[in-house]
């Protein structure tokens, strides 16, 4: 009788012990949670960008000027997108009048390589023109709206220590051009100097 007491209280003690190991090893689980990384870590100031565009003609009959500020976001890689508000004036010689233009678009810009990119813009004019379709001597002016599609090519050459200003120039085609009255613009093609900074 005293044998089974025994390895019954060998076992209790057995037991024991491998318990009393077991909670002194135990290691304390921790949860990591992982930190909310941001993957665009560039500073707000070199995302975000301002610029200038423009574009001017003079012929016979009239003088053209064209003003456009846009406010662009840089992705990481090749691609430039953003905004901007377009204002055309136009001098027309013939009848000393002077014609506005104005409205927003959008765009975005794909860099092919370190100076040269396609670009694509959208725009939406408010714009007067003049009724050629009157019978009297008196000039009809009116207003419309025309829709523009821009797409073409451009060069851009960096300026500064860390190449954020510069100039472009920008050759594009207006896909939806169409030769009418109310359009601001002279041909399909169009020719753009461009600064940001």
């Amino acid at each position: 009788m005293k044998k089974p007491f025994l390895l019954i209280l060998s076992i209790i003690n057995l037991q024991f012990a491998v318990a009393q190991i077991a909670t002194d090893t135990t290691v304390k689980a921790t949860v990591v949670t992982p930190e909310k990384t941001r993957r665009d870590i560039r500073p707000f100031n070199e995302r975000v960008s301002l610029g200038f565009g423009s574009s001017f003609w003079i012929t016979p009959n009239q003088t053209y000027i064209e003003v456009a500020p846009i406010l662009a976001y840089r992705f990481p890689k090749t691609l430039i997108t953003g905004l901007g508000y377009r204002y055309i004036y136009r001098h027309e010689r013939v009848i000393n009048n002077d014609l506005h233009s104005y409205g927003p678009n959008v765009f975005a810009r794909v860099n092919i390589t370190r100076r040269i990119y396609l670009w694509t813009e959208y725009e939406y004019l408010n714009t007067q023109y003049y009724d050629n379709s009157y019978v009297s001597n008196e000039v009809s002016r009116k207003t419309d709206h025309i829709d523009s599609w821009f797409a073409g090519l451009g060069y851009v050459r960096s300026l500064g220590k860390k190449g954020r200003g510069g100039i472009s120039m920008q050759v594009l085609y207006n896909i939806l051009y169409e030769h009418e009255d109310n359009n601001p613009y002279y041909s399909a093609f169009t020719y753009r100097v461009g600064y940001f900074f």
